[in-house]
Protein backbone atom coordinates (compact mmCIF):
# COMPACT_ATOMS: atom_id res chain seq x y z
CA UNK A 1 0.00 0.00 0.00
CA UNK A 2 1.22 3.49 -0.99
CA UNK A 3 3.31 4.89 2.23
CA UNK A 4 1.01 8.25 1.95
CA UNK A 5 -1.36 6.00 3.54
CA UNK A 6 0.26 5.05 6.41
CA UNK A 7 -0.24 8.53 7.59
CA UNK A 8 -3.45 7.92 8.38
CA UNK A 9 -4.31 5.77 11.88
CA UNK A 10 -6.13 3.12 10.33
CA UNK A 11 -4.55 2.89 6.95
CA UNK A 12 -4.69 -0.73 7.10
CA UNK A 13 -8.56 -0.64 6.39
CA UNK A 14 -8.03 1.10 3.14
CA UNK A 15 -9.34 -0.54 -0.24
CA UNK A 16 -9.05 0.61 -3.53
CA UNK A 17 -11.92 1.84 -5.25
CA UNK A 18 -12.61 2.90 -8.68
CA UNK A 19 -13.12 6.53 -8.44
CA UNK A 20 -16.29 5.80 -10.69
CA UNK A 21 -17.63 5.26 -6.75
CA UNK A 22 -16.14 8.85 -5.59
CA UNK A 23 -17.85 10.64 -8.96
CA UNK A 24 -21.27 8.68 -8.05
CA UNK A 25 -20.92 9.57 -4.37
CA UNK A 26 -20.73 13.31 -5.38
CA UNK A 27 -23.77 13.37 -7.40
CA UNK A 28 -26.15 11.22 -5.23
CA UNK A 29 -25.53 13.75 -2.95
CA UNK A 30 -25.99 16.44 -4.99
CA UNK A 31 -29.10 15.42 -6.61
CA UNK A 32 -30.48 14.61 -2.97
CA UNK A 33 -30.52 18.09 -1.84
CA UNK A 34 -31.46 19.44 -4.88
CA UNK A 35 -34.28 16.88 -6.27
CA UNK A 36 -37.93 19.00 -5.78
CA UNK A 37 -36.35 21.59 -3.92
CA UNK A 38 -37.90 24.55 -6.20
CA UNK A 39 -37.49 28.15 -5.15
CA UNK A 40 -36.58 26.42 -1.46
CA UNK A 41 -33.27 27.75 -0.80
CA UNK A 42 -32.07 24.91 2.01
CA UNK A 43 -33.19 21.60 1.64
CA UNK A 44 -36.40 20.86 3.77
CA UNK A 45 -36.48 19.01 6.93
CA UNK A 46 -37.46 15.26 5.90
CA UNK A 47 -39.57 12.37 7.93
CA UNK A 48 -37.47 9.36 7.58
CA UNK A 49 -39.63 7.93 4.99
CA UNK A 50 -39.35 11.19 3.16
CA UNK A 51 -35.48 10.46 3.79
CA UNK A 52 -35.38 6.96 2.52
CA UNK A 53 -37.09 7.40 -0.36
CA UNK A 54 -35.36 10.32 -1.77
CA UNK A 55 -32.20 8.36 -0.87
CA UNK A 56 -33.46 5.53 -3.19
CA UNK A 57 -34.67 7.81 -5.93
CA UNK A 58 -31.30 9.90 -5.87
CA UNK A 59 -29.14 6.37 -5.75
CA UNK A 60 -31.42 5.16 -9.03
CA UNK A 61 -30.92 8.16 -11.04
CA UNK A 62 -27.13 8.36 -10.75
CA UNK A 63 -26.50 4.07 -11.00
CA UNK A 64 -28.01 4.44 -14.38
CA UNK A 65 -25.14 7.00 -15.42
CA UNK A 66 -21.97 6.19 -17.30
CA UNK A 67 -19.09 7.81 -16.11
CA UNK A 68 -18.59 10.40 -18.68
CA UNK A 69 -22.76 11.62 -18.20
CA UNK A 70 -20.99 11.63 -14.16
CA UNK A 71 -18.67 14.33 -15.31
CA UNK A 72 -20.78 16.43 -17.42
CA UNK A 73 -23.10 16.22 -13.77
CA UNK A 74 -20.17 17.47 -11.60
CA UNK A 75 -19.14 20.00 -14.40
CA UNK A 76 -22.66 21.34 -14.56
CA UNK A 77 -21.97 22.56 -10.96
CA UNK A 78 -18.96 24.86 -12.27
CA UNK A 79 -16.54 22.27 -10.80
CA UNK A 80 -13.31 21.93 -13.02
CA UNK A 81 -11.07 22.13 -10.31
CA UNK A 82 -12.80 19.12 -8.47
CA UNK A 83 -13.24 16.89 -11.78
CA UNK A 84 -9.94 17.15 -11.95
CA UNK A 85 -8.68 16.33 -8.50
CA UNK A 86 -11.47 13.51 -9.13
CA UNK A 87 -9.72 12.56 -12.04
CA UNK A 88 -6.00 12.77 -10.66
CA UNK A 89 -6.09 10.99 -7.27
CA UNK A 90 -6.30 6.80 -6.89
CA UNK A 91 -9.38 6.45 -4.74
CA UNK A 92 -9.64 4.33 -1.75
CA UNK A 93 -12.25 3.55 0.88
CA UNK A 94 -11.41 3.50 4.73
CA UNK A 95 -12.15 4.84 8.47
CA UNK A 96 -10.61 7.57 9.44
CA UNK A 97 -10.64 9.73 12.24
CA UNK A 98 -12.00 13.60 12.83
CA UNK A 99 -8.58 14.40 14.40
CA UNK A 100 -6.99 13.49 10.64
CA UNK A 101 -8.67 16.00 8.34
CA UNK A 102 -9.77 18.96 8.41
CA UNK A 103 -13.71 21.10 6.63
CA UNK A 104 -13.69 23.83 4.18
CA UNK A 105 -12.99 27.34 5.11
CA UNK A 106 -15.74 28.43 6.32
CA UNK A 107 -18.12 25.43 5.84
CA UNK A 108 -22.18 26.04 5.71
CA UNK A 109 -21.34 29.71 6.59
CA UNK A 110 -19.66 29.24 9.90
CA UNK A 111 -17.04 31.69 11.19
CA UNK A 112 -13.40 30.95 9.87
CA UNK A 113 -11.97 30.73 12.61
CA UNK A 114 -13.84 27.73 13.50
CA UNK A 115 -12.40 25.81 10.71
CA UNK A 116 -8.75 26.11 11.07
CA UNK A 117 -8.20 23.08 12.89
CA UNK A 118 -9.48 19.52 12.35
CA UNK A 119 -13.02 18.52 11.87
CA UNK A 120 -12.79 17.14 15.27
CA UNK A 121 -12.18 20.82 16.73
CA UNK A 122 -14.80 22.04 14.00
CA UNK A 123 -17.50 19.70 15.79
CA UNK A 124 -16.40 21.06 19.00
CA UNK A 125 -17.41 24.70 18.39
CA UNK A 126 -20.90 23.63 16.88
CA UNK A 127 -21.67 21.44 19.69
CA UNK A 128 -20.90 24.57 22.24
CA UNK A 129 -23.24 26.87 19.90
CA UNK A 130 -25.80 23.74 19.92
CA UNK A 131 -25.60 24.22 23.58
CA UNK A 132 -25.32 27.85 24.17
CA UNK A 133 -28.29 29.88 23.90
CA UNK A 134 -26.72 32.87 22.89
CA UNK A 135 -24.66 31.51 19.86
CA UNK A 136 -26.82 30.80 16.49
CA UNK A 137 -25.24 29.09 14.10
CA UNK A 138 -25.24 30.71 10.22
CA UNK A 139 -27.86 29.73 8.16
CA UNK A 140 -26.81 26.65 6.09
CA UNK A 141 -25.21 24.71 9.35
CA UNK A 142 -27.47 26.08 11.26
CA UNK A 143 -30.52 24.27 9.36
CA UNK A 144 -28.20 21.74 7.73
CA UNK A 145 -26.80 19.64 10.85
CA UNK A 146 -29.94 19.92 12.94
CA UNK A 147 -31.38 18.00 9.77
CA UNK A 148 -29.07 15.49 9.07
CA UNK A 149 -28.74 14.34 12.75
CA UNK A 150 -31.81 12.07 12.91
CA UNK A 151 -31.16 9.96 9.89
CA UNK A 152 -27.30 9.89 11.05
CA UNK A 153 -27.22 6.46 11.45
CA UNK A 154 -28.29 5.94 7.66
CA UNK A 155 -26.13 8.29 6.48
CA UNK A 156 -22.99 6.52 8.26
CA UNK A 157 -23.96 4.10 7.08
CA UNK A 158 -24.29 4.69 3.06
CA UNK A 159 -21.38 4.67 0.62
CA UNK A 160 -23.35 6.91 -1.69
CA UNK A 161 -22.82 9.50 1.46
CA UNK A 162 -19.33 9.04 2.67
CA UNK A 163 -17.65 12.03 3.00
CA UNK A 164 -14.61 12.63 0.27
CA UNK A 165 -11.32 13.27 1.14
CA UNK A 166 -8.82 15.27 -1.05
CA UNK A 167 -5.02 15.15 -0.30
CA UNK A 168 -4.21 17.56 2.01
CA UNK A 169 -0.93 19.80 2.38
CA UNK A 170 0.81 16.89 3.53
CA UNK A 171 0.56 15.23 0.60
CA UNK A 172 0.92 17.92 -2.37
CA UNK A 173 -0.97 21.25 -2.83
CA UNK A 174 -4.02 20.05 -1.52
CA UNK A 175 -7.16 21.27 -3.43
CA UNK A 176 -8.01 25.36 -1.83
CA UNK A 177 -10.22 24.28 0.39
CA UNK A 178 -8.29 25.13 3.72
CA UNK A 179 -5.83 28.19 1.28
CA UNK A 180 -4.40 30.32 4.44
CA UNK A 181 -0.95 28.99 6.06
CA UNK A 182 -2.66 29.83 9.58
CA UNK A 183 -4.87 26.63 9.04
CA UNK A 184 -3.82 23.45 10.45
CA UNK A 185 -2.17 20.85 7.96
CA UNK A 186 -4.12 18.33 8.32
CA UNK A 187 -4.00 14.68 5.88
CA UNK A 188 -6.62 15.58 4.17
CA UNK A 189 -9.44 17.66 3.44
CA UNK A 190 -12.75 17.02 3.05
CA UNK A 191 -13.79 17.83 -0.25
CA UNK A 192 -17.46 17.11 -0.48
CA UNK A 193 -19.61 16.20 3.02
CA UNK A 194 -18.53 18.85 5.49
CA UNK A 195 -21.92 19.22 7.03
CA UNK A 196 -22.20 15.11 7.36
CA UNK A 197 -18.98 15.05 8.91
CA UNK A 198 -19.41 17.31 11.24
CA UNK A 199 -22.72 15.93 12.42
CA UNK A 200 -21.17 12.78 12.44
CA UNK A 201 -18.70 13.74 15.15
CA UNK A 202 -20.95 15.78 17.17
CA UNK A 203 -22.69 13.25 17.54
CA UNK A 204 -19.85 11.50 19.43
CA UNK A 205 -18.59 9.30 16.31
CA UNK A 206 -14.64 10.23 16.26
CA UNK A 207 -14.23 7.20 13.50
CA UNK A 208 -16.24 7.07 10.84
CA UNK A 209 -16.10 5.63 6.97
CA UNK A 210 -15.03 8.15 4.10
CA UNK A 211 -13.47 7.89 0.54
CA UNK A 212 -9.93 8.80 0.59
CA UNK A 213 -8.22 10.10 -2.75
CA UNK A 214 -4.29 9.70 -3.06
CA UNK A 215 -2.46 11.63 -6.08
CA UNK A 216 0.51 10.71 -7.46
CA UNK A 217 0.09 7.03 -7.13
CA UNK A 218 1.29 4.79 -10.08
CA UNK A 219 -2.20 3.17 -11.46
Amino acid sequence: MNNQLSRYRAFDTFKAVPRIDVKRCYVTAQYFENLDRGNNRYLPKLTRQEFVDRLQTSKYYVQKLSEPELDERILEGNCPKRLKMYNECTWYIGVISGSEVGVWKGAGGLPVNWTYGSLADTANYVSQAFQSNGTKLPARAGRAIPRIIPNLDLIEREPYLYPIIVPGATMGRGFNGRPYAHFEVMNGDIEDGCMRSIALVVQGLSTFHAYVGMKNITK
